[in-house]
């Protein structure tokens, strides 16, 4: 009787805050709607940009060593019967990057931006990690600027112009992955959040078998 009203407890938890993020979700305002411009049709103000990666300098990532400009990864541990886990070590690395448009191109600071990238795993999902690589291509939103540079050697010797990206008053520059409109799904979060809570159901009960038996 007593695990029944447990994990009937559970449950009630997830639905309860199931339905808190669906509020929250819905009293959000509309994604705002950005211009798009090439490069070189640029001026100084708030815009995006769609175009691929260039580095000047890489670091690596930690699941298969491919040249990324950046890279957060989280290690977990398992406890419980392997029924749960804990994240025991996070680490995020970055450089500057440019990203090309065919046009023309913008220097990005990934550490003064928002990032939103693919997540891959290893080792059974306990290696999480979420990365730019090199080469791929990625939509950047903020409020763009000159800036004059000097390039001694690489790809992008010779440009003595360039565009960077920073923040405005509505906060940081975005970097995403998502470049196109059917890469967004309305349900993202709240899929998440009830694929989260089932696992954690899940591990839950798998947790008080243990403790049980």
């Amino acid at each position: 009787m007593g695990l029944t009203m447990l994990l009937l407890g559970l449950g009630g938890a997830v639905a309860f805050f199931g339905a808190a993020a669906w509020r929250v979700r819905r009293a959000r305002p509309p994604q705002e709607i950005v211009e798009s411009r090439h490069v070189t049709d640029l001026t100084e103000g708030r815009f995006r940009v769609v175009g691929r990666i260039g580095a000047m300098q890489t670091v690596s990532s930690a699941v298969d060593a491919s040249p990324c400009v950046y890279v957060d990864v989280s290690e977990f541990r398992t406890f419980g019967g392997g029924a749960l886990a804990q994240e025991v070590v996070r680490e995020i690395r970055a450089t500057p990057f440019l990203v090309d448009d065919g046009t023309g191109l913008v220097w990005v600071d990934p550490r003064e931006a928002e990032i939103e990238a693919v997540t891959v795993q290893e080792d059974l999902g306990l290696t999480a990690e979420r990365r730019l690589r090199v080469g791929e291509e990625v939509e950047v939103v903020g409020t763009f600027r000159r800036l004059e540079v000097e390039s001694e050697g690489g790809p992008y010797r010779g440009v003595s112009s360039v565009w960077s990206v920073g923040a405005d008053a509505h906060g940081a520059p975005r970097v995403s992955y998502r470049t196109e409109p059917e890469m967004v799904s309305a349900g993202d979060e709240l899929a998440a959040f009830f694929r989260g809570a089932g696992v954690l159901l899940v591990a839950a009960g798998s947790l008080i078998a243990l403790l049980v038996s």
